[in-house]
């Protein structure tokens, strides 16, 4: 039997692919044409291949714009945040270095007048400031702050605005001083600024000293207060008023010398031979600024081992234009301002 030829038994070629073929798997453009349509129309699909990255591509991209935005966003929130906590750490710098000026401008004072660099400068400044916590919310935000004054701590929040870019804060740690108890002679200054005026004052938080005073008459002063920037804490100052030494000892012995002169009167409340000590000494009880005129109260103790008694001697005192006294009216022993007449020594 004659041997095959190599040819004989090859497979055949692959046919040629078909126009349906072309369009199903491949582009209809690369699909021989019909030769006999005299204009043949190319037709371009995309695969299934080519959707699916479209499809994937959209995803992707609805995706990231959301992402940017809310990345964007919370860049601008932290930016205000930032802001914010640069404006409330400015604030507590100006107060803690005695520039009252520039934290009124920080945070302005609804009414009033912020007393002067100067005041701020005498006291005992705030220490350790710091801003905690800051929120925002809009337009609107708050800085809580911490310092220490007068060996206290304080915490305060402090609202704030934006206006026009800018954060302004809304809460103002400067008080008015009440100085409404004030002892009627007392002259309560800070660093040569009046507290006691007709306008308010307001003072920044410190540790204060009361201007020390003393005129012809009397003297008051010294006295130290705190003011902690919480309006639910009032300050009050308490200020000393007192005597002048010269004033003191003549009241003193003007008191003395009208009991003695009771004495020696049948109708005197305090019984002939009592010994007479002064205790403690001549304070104010009544001033009448029209006048001039200062009434004063001494204490007085009689005892001769067996009974003791405890009385005010009142005296006033009429200043002339100098200040000093130019005229004394004395009261009996316990007697009130209605008793008081002309001093008979």
């Amino acid at each position: 039997m004659p041997r095959l030829a190599e040819d004989a038994v090859r497979p055949p070629d692959d046919p040629a692919p078909t126009t349906a073929d072309a369009d199903a798997d491949g582009d209809p453009a690369d699909a021989p044409g019909d030769p006999l349509d005299p204009a043949p129309r190319i037709r371009r699909r995309f695969s299934w291949r080519q959707l699916m990255v479209a499809g994937l591509v959209g995803v992707l991209v609805g995706v990231a714009i959301p992402a940017a935005v809310e990345a964007s966003g919370r860049s601008g929130a932290a930016a205000q945040v930032a802001a914010l906590r640069s404006v409330a750490t400015e604030y507590l710098a100006a107060i803690s270095t005695g520039r009252a000026g520039v934290a009124t401008e920080l945070s302005p004072v609804a009414s009033g007048r912020v007393a002067p660099d100067a005041v701020l400068q005498s006291a005992d400044p705030i220490t350790d400031p710091s801003v905690q916590l800051v929120q925002v919310a809009g337009t609107h935000g708050t800085a809580d702050v911490r310092y220490r004054v007068g060996g206290f701590e304080v915490f305060r929040s402090l609202e704030a605005e934006l206006v026009d870019g800018a954060w302004r804060l809304r809460t103002t740690l400067a008080e008015v001083a009440d100085v409404t108890f004030t002892e009627p002679i007392g002259r309560v200054l800070v660093a040569g600024v009046p507290l006691d005026g007709g306008q308010p004052v307001l003072l920044y938080p410190g540790a204060y000293r009361v201007d020390a005073f003393s005129g012809p008459f009397f003297l008051s002063g010294g006295d130290e207060f705190v003011v902690d920037g919480d309006p639910r804490t009032p300050t009050l100052p308490y200020v000393t008023a007192g005597v002048v030494p010269v004033i003191r000892d003549f009241a003193t012995e003007l008191a003395l010398d009208t009991v003695a002169d009771c004495q020696m009167r049948s109708r005197c409340p305090v019984a002939h031979g009592l010994r007479l000590v002064p205790v403690g000494e001549p304070y104010p009880v009544d001033v009448d600024a029209a006048s001039g005129a200062i009434d004063l109260a001494v204490p007085i103790m009689a005892l001769d081992g067996a009974d003791t008694r405890w009385f005010d001697v009142r005296l006033r005192a009429v200043l002339g234009d100098d200040g000093a006294p130019s005229e004394w009216l004395c009261a009996e022993p316990g007697g009130g301002a209605d008793e008081l007449h002309a001093c008979t020594l």
